[in-house]
This record gives C-alpha cells, structure tokens and sequence, in this order.
C-alpha cells in the first residue's frame, strides 16, 4: 500500500480494491492506510464526507448542486481536481456496494479520464469473487490502473499469535488447534474466541469453549450476513441440514442453482465459516437458524426433513429437522416423529422422545390420536418426572375443534378417565367411562379404539389394581354379558377394555415364578409396567426380602443407563419393601432421597407411596415432629379418593395411635375400609385394615366392635400371609384371658418371625414379656425383652425401646426399682459362684458338657451339677434361657 501510494504521489491515478471475506480486516487495513496517509500531507475523502455537503477544509459542496439563484457549483471531478492540485487525494470507499450507485460512478469514471494522470487513489473494500450485488466489479475491470490486494484468512501460527496478544498469555497445543479450527484463520472470530477464553479462565475449568449463544457465535453470525444475501442462504442451507450438507442436499433444500450455491459457499469459505460442505461449529448453525426470517427458514428446514428422510437416514435424524421447525401438517411428519420417539426411547433419550412427542401432540387433528399421544407422552415422563407428571394432565387440556366440541369431547373425557385411574381414582375414571359408553351406545358403524396400547401401563403401577380388576374380570361376567377374554379384550359397560390381564395375573404366583419372570424381562417403559407389580407382589406375599434385592437390581440397571425417573421409583419400592422388613432407618434413608427429589408438587404417587412410607418409618422410630411436618405437605385434588391414598391414610392412623389419638386413627381405619370395599380391591389392596381399626377399639376402650372386625377379619383373610396373620394374633390376644395370652402372642411371633418384619415382630415380643410378668414368670419375661430391645435396636425404634425401659429392662439388663433411689440395673451373674459362673459362660456360647469338662478340667458329671445350680439360682429351665450378657458380668472367668 505505501509503494502504491509512492507511485500515486508521481500523477498516476489508482484504484485500489482490498478484498476479503467477512471479517478478515479489509476495513482496519484501508483505516490504517487512511491514517498513514494523512499524516504524509495527503487529503484523505471517506465515503460519509463525500456524501456530506462540503469537503474537508472547505466551505463548499461536494457535488454540482443548485443555489437560491440558480446557478450551478462545481462537480464532484472539479472538486477533486482542484484538492489534487495541492496534495494527493486518497478516497476510502468501505462496502462501495451497500452506498448510492452514482456516487462510486462518478469517481471511477473520473479516474479513467479527466483524473487519469491526477494523484488521486480510490480504495474500495470488496467481497471477493464478485461477491456485491450490481455492476461495481464490471466497472472495475474497465479501470486501467487497478489493483486487487487479497486478504486471506490466518494460517494456524499467525491466528494463535493474535490470539495470545489479546488473551495476555500462552496457549497449549489442543487450543491452538481449537483456535484454528473454530475460527478458520477469520481474525474476528479470533478476537471473539480470545474473549470468551478469557471468560472461561475466569470461570474456571469445564466452562464450554465457545459459549453458547456467545461473541463467536454472535460474531460469526455477523460474519455470514456480511458476506451477502447470497452466502446467508447458502449458510441456512447448511444449518438446516448439518450432517447432511452436500451438493445434493443443498440443491435440494434451496431454491438455488449449483452456480449460486458455489458462489455463496466460497464467500463463507473465504471468511473462515465452512469446513467442507458444513459451517465450523453446531453454535454457528443454531445462530443461523435462530435468526432466519421465519418463513424462509421453515420452508428450508422441512425441504431438509424430506431430503434427510429421501436419503434413508432413519426417523431420529428426520424429527431433528422436524423439531428445528417447530411444525408439522403432513402424516408421514407425525409417523416419522413418533418413530423417532420410539428409536430415542430404546436408546434411553426421554428428553428427545418427549419433544417429539410434544410437538406431534400439537399437531394432531384427529381427537383419538391426540388423547393416545397425551397418554404416551405420560408413561414417557416417567423416566424424567415420574412425582410431578400426573397432576398436571388431570386439568383440562387444550383441544383443537372437533365435532364433538371442546366440552363434550369423547377423546378428552377417555383421556381423562384413564388418567384418573392411573391415578388410582377408579370409582371417577369408571364413571367417566361409563358416560362414555352411553353416550356411544347408539353411534352405528365402526367406533374408534378407544382404549390404545399405552394406557394399562398406568394401572400396574397403581398397588393394587390390576390384581382386583383383573381376578374380578375373570371370574365375573361383564355387564354386558361377555365373558373375559384370555387375550386380553374385556367388554365391560359397554366399553372395551384392553385391559393388562394375563394369567400370572389373575391367580396367585408361587414365589420362584415370580423371579422368573423378573429375570426375563429387561427394564423398559413397557416391561415396567409388568416389573412393578411384581415387586409389589413379592413383598405382600411375605418376600419383601427378594423384593429389596430385584429393586436393587432394576434400580441400578436405571441408574447406569442414566434413567433417573426410574431409579427413584425402584428407590421408592425399596422404601417400602425395607419397612416391610421392619428396618426403619433404611427405610427412612431411602423414602427420604425420594421425597426430597420429588419436591414439594402434590402428586398421588409421590403422596400415596414413597412420603407413607417416610411417615410410618418416622412414625416408629419416634420422630413425631418430622411426622407432622410431613402430614402437613399439600395433597392433589381427590387424593383420599383414590387408590394411593389408602397407604397415606394407614400411616397417618399408625401415626396418631402413637401419639394416642385412637378416636382420629379409627376413623382413617374405617376410611381406609370404606373406600376398599367400596372399589372392590379386598382381596389385595390393604387386607389388614379391619386389624388396624379393631386395635384403634380397643384403645378406646370397645371390645365388643374389635371382636367383630377381628372375627370378619378371619371369615375372609382365606390364606392370609405371615405378617397379617401374626398382626390378628398379636391384636386378638388383647382380648383373650392372661393366661391365654403367651400362647397366642408366642404364635404370633412365629408368623411374624417368618414374614420377616423384625419392627412388628419386636412389638409382639414385647407384648408377650408383658404377658409373662403379668404371669409372674419373670425370667421369661426378661429373656424375651432381651430380644425385643435387640431388635428395637437393629430398627432404630425409639418408642419400643422405651417401652422397653418401662417393663423393666435396660441395655438388655432387668431393672430394679428402688422406692426411694434410681434405677438400678443388677448384675445377671450375682448370685453365682466363680465355678457356676465359669460353667454358664460356656455353656452360654453353646458348647456341650463334654466340651466344658475338657475345658475345665472337671467331670462331666460336675458340669451337670453346675449348671442344675445356675438354672435355680436365675429362675431358668434350659441352657438356651442363659443370660446374653451373662459374659459381661464376668471379666474374670472370660
């Protein structure tokens, strides 16, 4: 530029043209020249001052203008002419282009002829390849002193260089490469990546390098619009179709020839964007694309949809274009987006599946297919929010016109119907179904399916459900008078039912059926529907045991594939399958992680499942406080008519039956048994409900109604299981005489024993010690106790262990009871001698006599005598009655 400038100041007109792709620096260059030149003396003329009415260091215009008296001022080559006579005149055109046409006209004209041999020096800047609109480059041929300067984009070193001066420090081989390759070598984009590295220094590491919506997408966005209306619709091109962009996509999602397409392509190419046939960096397309004109842009991106799709690419690639547009109107768009769904579904994508089957549910005309996806969409919101999804789909949706209109929507009122079902309101979803039924009762000609694939899968997850609805079908004939069907298709009310009914459903499953089906099936949105109510079968049939282990297995299948919804609900089952095992602290710990994940959104599974169980576990470790708290936590509308509520309703009778509210705890009892039978679900949902109502009687005070419930109570139980049959003995004996009261609560340990609830089986042992006292048989009554408080303390039950206390035993010891001085705890071994005590030590850690005359070093006969002497002396009959402690009373001997 300086040597052009030399040879201008000798009378050689020039024209000087600096091309470059957008942001490559053509406009800091001519700046620059600019400023270097004035300071060597020469005028410099920028295209606003050219524009404007006079000249620099004049007062007069610029171009051949008319005056009040109508005479006309020198031209705008005059004017040039008469500056060039004094110094050389340098006239900076930036974007000549994008200004009126006459006036770079004009100049360039002046300069092939009147100004040819003038010090004069045009700089244009200019898009290469012919890259402005109009006849500037055909003019600029015709120049006879032209000279076109190319600014290319930075190579790897230069583009690290500038890099490292503005960002202050060194920088690594991986973000020189970066560099180089984020920004194409366009010095803009540099500067822009040197900013946000900055930032990301300043964030820390893990900050994304580039931001998101940042400079460098901003500024390369700029860099595209810069380049051309041209190379901005070639740019939309390759955003819309990203992994796809070639010279088929691109003919076939622009209304472009190839020519066009070339030419727009090495404009981005010249300015850094485009790697092949693809912009640099997915932020760049997604600015693109954000800021099209709208109905350009959905016109290329649903012509990308159909090329993506023409090319066999798969369903997940053709919805991503279909999401970018935000719209669908064609069948094979929604087809495509539900297969999509299905594809991210097996490959565990709920985010992807849920927004293509959110923007098919927007899209859908037909009501029936409407309702259908709503309730896919659903089960899908399972895997992401299974305690904050079912609230919000039982308000009323937003429908399109249909015939039926909005109020009186059969698709709707089917919605809804299953909604609440799966919500466990089955006495309002069976009447809207009814309703519905009725109202097609006289429609001819083929009906709608009403009820779709998708919609039993609720049910399984509701307890107790499809046992009792699916036994009662099959055994009972419908109102209709069809009988069930095997394959699955009920008629009931005149409304079909594609109910989830097999035959492990409707009769009762042996234990190792049960885990083989568990073992067979693998963790997916359709299988889970089968999985739940199997663990829940397990641990009502008195396996909570094998129950806990599947939840471990199915929780951690979910928690590596990245499944959270899932995994919090096999937590939550696990919750309960601990408390059914009596271990309370576990129990808590898991209810708690649950609870805390689900928020504080009322929801009918959250309420009636995990946060019951967080009540009963607080409940019998004796935090009433935290209990409160948690009955204070908001229910949804109709929750205590619903399935789930009947476990909330449960705990918070156990609840105010240990805080001794007997009369409130009654009347959630009966609650609870109302709402059983009156939607049939006696035979699985809640059984023991007459139990926990005869136990609130008898707080009361009225043995009469106990005895009634409990006699009902066996008239129907049938095969009950071990925990409930050791719960009717424990509360029956409340009744029975005290003499008859150890053999009943013995047996009632037995059962509980075996159903493995370690919490119930502690009461019931606790119930017994205080059977024994009342007997007058005190050494039983403390072994027993013993027991009870190790248990109590394996569970962490605080008020058993008070109880505990009260009936006369301390850390496993039996309390003595001073009038008049504290509590004092004997040594268990006090009245032994040295050799009894050396005897009963061994013969407490199970060796035989034989075994503690070799030992000892004494008879066997000797042993026997000991030991006859221990049994007197601690009011025992048996080795197996020997004190657990007996060894901490003796240092000595050990």
């Amino acid at each position: 530029m300086k040597s052009l400038l030399a040879e201008c100041e000798r009378g050689t007109a020039l024209t000087v043209v600096l091309e470059g792709g957008a942001g490559c620096g053509k406009t800091d260059l001519m700046e620059g020249f600019a400023h270097h030149a004035a300071e060597t003396g020469a005028t410099v003329l920028t295209t606003a001052e050219l524009e404007s009415s006079t000249a620099p260091g004049t007062d007069r215009p610029t171009a051949s203008t008319g005056t009040r008296d109508g005479t006309e001022l020198p031209a705008l080559d005059d004017l040039i002419s008469t500056l060039a006579e004094r110094a050389p005149v340098i006239i900076c055109l930036d974007k000549p282009q994008d200004r009126e046409e006459p006036t770079w006209r004009r100049l360039l004209a002046a300069t092939r002829r009147r100004l040819r041999n003038s010090p004069v020096m045009v700089v244009l800047t200019l898009l290469p390849f012919g890259g402005c609109q109009g006849d500037l480059h055909r003019h600029l041929l015709r120049q006879p002193n032209l000279h076109r300067l190319r600014l290319s984009p930075l190579d790897r070193d230069q583009a690290a260089h500038l890099c490292e001066t503005l960002h202050g420090g060194p920088l690594g081989d991986t973000d020189r490469e970066a560099l180089h390759a984020l920004s194409g070598g366009n010095p803009l984009l540099v500067r822009a990546l040197a900013e946000e590295l900055a930032m990301r220094a300043r964030s820390g590491p893990g900050a994304p390098w580039p931001c998101p919506r940042g400079l460098y997408a901003q500024a390369a966005l700029d860099c595209v619009r810069l380049s051309g209306p041209l190379a901005m619709s070639v740019a939309l091109g390759m955003a819309a179709l990203r992994d796809f962009s070639d010279p088929t996509g691109l003919t076939a999602v622009l209304p472009l020839d190839w020519p066009e397409i070339v030419r727009g392509m090495n404009l981005l190419r010249e300015a850094g964007l485009v790697d092949g046939f693809r912009l640099r960096h997915p932020e760049i397309e997604t600015e693109v694309l954000e800021h099209a004109e709208p109905g350009r842009r959905a016109d290329v991106l649903l012509r990308a949809a159909e090329h993506v799709r023409r090319c066999g690419a798969g369903a997940r690639a053709t919805a991503r274009h279909l999401l970018a547009n935000g719209h669908i109107t064609e069948s094979w768009q929604m087809a495509t987006l539900q297969r999509a769904a299905d594809e991210a579904l097996a490959d565990d994508d709920a985010d992807f599946a849920i927004a293509c089957v959110d923007l098919a549910h927007d899209a859908a005309t037909d009501c029936w297919e409407r309702a259908r996806i709503a309730l896919k969409r659903h089960v899908v919101l399972l895997r992401t929010e299974p305690w904050r999804d079912d609230q919000r789909y039982l308000e009323k949706p937003e429908w399109p016109v249909c015939p039926h209109g909005t109020d009186h929507c059969a698709a709707q009122a089917v919605l809804t119907a299953l909604l609440m079902i799966g919500c466990g309101r089955l006495e309002e979803g069976g009447a809207m179904l009814r309703t519905v039924a009725a109202a097609d009762a006289g429609v001819t000609g083929p009906r709608p399916d009403h009820f779709n694939e998708g919609w039993p899968w609720f049910f399984c997850l509701t307890p107790g459900v499809p046992d009792a609805w699916s036994l009662r079908m099959s055994s009972e004939q419908t109102a209709c008078g069809e009988a069930h069907d095997v394959g699955g298709r009920i008629q009931a009310d005149g409304v079909r039912f594609s109910v989830c009914v097999n035959r492990h459903h409707v009769r009762a499953r042996a234990v190792h059926e049960i885990e083989e089906h568990l073992g067979a099936w693998t963790l997916g949105d359709t299988t889970l529907a089968l999985i739940v109510p199997e663990l829940r079968h397990l641990t009502t049939i008195g396996r909570p045991d094998l129950a806990d282990a599947w939840c471990e297995h199915f929780a951690g299948e979910a928690a590596e594939r990245g499944v959270e919804g899932w995994r919090q609900l096999f937590t939550a089952l696990r919750a309960e399958s601990a408390l059914a095992l009596g271990r309370v602290h576990e129990a808590e710990t898991y209810a708690r992680e649950v609870v805390d994940l689900g928020g504080d959104a009322p929801s009918h599974w959250l309420c009636g499942g995990v946060l019951a169980s967080l009540i009963a576990a607080c409940t019998a470790s004796g935090q009433y406080e935290e209990a409160v708290r948690l009955l204070d936590r908001p229910v949804p509308d109709g929750f205590y008519r619903s399935v789930h509520g009947l476990d909330y309703l449960r705990a918070r009778g156990q609840f105010l039956m240990a805080v001794g509210r007997p009369h409130l705890a009654l009347s959630d009892f009966l609650a609870v048994g109302r709402h059983t039978e009156r939607c049939d679900l006696s035979m699985r949902a809640q059984p023991g409900w007459r139990i926990d109502a005869a136990e609130a009687w008898l707080a009361l005070g009225n043995a009469d109604e106990a005895e009634q419930l409990l006699y009902a109570h066996e008239a129907l139980a049938g095969d009950d299981t071990s925990l409930n049959a050791g719960l009717w003995l424990r509360v029956c004996a409340q009744l029975a005489e005290a003499s008859e009261r150890p053999g009943l609560l013995t047996r009632a340990a037995e059962h509980l024993q075996a159903s493995g609830n370690s919490w119930e089986l502690a009461r019931a042992l606790v119930d017994l010690a205080e059977a024994y006292q009342d007997l007058d048989q005190s050494a039983r009554a403390d072994l027993t106790l013993r027991k009870a408080q190790q248990l109590a303390d394996e569970c962490g039950a605080s008020p058993l262990r008070e109880r505990i206390a009260v009936l006369g035993l301390v850390d496993g010891r039996p309390v003595l009871r001073s009038p008049r001085g504290p509590v004092r705890v004997p040594d268990p071994a006090a009245k032994l001698s040295d050799s009894e005590r050396r005897v009963a030590v061994l013969a407490a850690r199970g060796m035989t006599n034989r075994e503690i005359s070799t030992e000892l070093f004494i008879t066997v006969s000797t042993v026997e005598q000991h030991l006859t002497r221990v049994y007197k002396k601690l009011d025992i009959t048996s080795r197996q009655e020997l004190p657990l402690h007996i060894e901490l009373a003796l240092p000595e001997t050990a």
